[in-house]
């Protein structure tokens, strides 16, 4: 019995090893977690900048809502890597972040509130290393709504509406003139001849 839950657990641990890959300097580097999540239908990303003066970071993020789906981008630490820590200060008001570590970089991902449209912001707080100074980013989103059905596809469906409308006006008489024909063929007997 052990040998076989031995061989079992080394297959199954053998299947996952079988689906890292390798990076640049050839370290297996473990699938992503998060890479089957839905995303936004549209998700546009811009550039990270920093201002100079503050140091503080920026991106802007166009994202649509209604789907379910986020909206993500990954940024590194100067000098590469991810960041050793983060938080959300604040979060967004009209939507939910998630925020992880994956592969030397730090992932943000922004998924909007199903029926909210217009502007959210939220600020991501990055520690580099311990005793370093803090970094912040702030992500400034527009949320648009889904394109609505076109016209024409509304059309069939007032069709069909008419459709059953008239087959159940045919019903109808169908039904009422077999309840006339039947109340026309009862039979009464005849009364006996003397």
């Amino acid at each position: 019995m052990r040998a076989g839950v031995v061989g079992a657990t080394l297959l199954a641990l053998g299947g996952c090893v079988g689906q890292q890959s390798r990076g640049p300097n050839g370290v297996e580097i473990s699938p992503n977690p998060f890479a089957n999540e839905k995303r936004a239908a549209h998700c546009e990303v811009s550039p990270v900048q920093t201002d100079a003066a503050t140091g503080r970071m920026g991106v802007s993020m166009t994202v649509t809502a209604g789907d379910g789906g986020m909206c993500p981008f990954s940024i590194s630490k100067g000098g590469g890597g991810s960041y050793v820590s983060f938080g959300l200060v604040p979060p967004p008001e009209n939507g939910k972040a998630f925020l992880y570590n994956y592969n030397g970089r730090t992932y943000v991902e922004y998924t909007p509130a199903v029926d909210y449209k217009g502007a959210d912001t939220f600020t991501v707080e990055l520690i580099p290393a311990h005793a370093q100074p803090r970094r912040q980013l702030q992500v400034r989103v527009q949320v648009e709504q889904a394109a609505a059905v076109a016209a024409p596809a509304a059309e069939p469906v007032k069709k069909a509406t008419e459709s059953v409308a008239t087959k159940t006006a045919h019903t109808v008489h169908h039904t009422a003139s077999r309840a006339v024909h039947h109340a026309a063929s009862v039979h009464t007997p005849a009364a006996p001849t003397k």
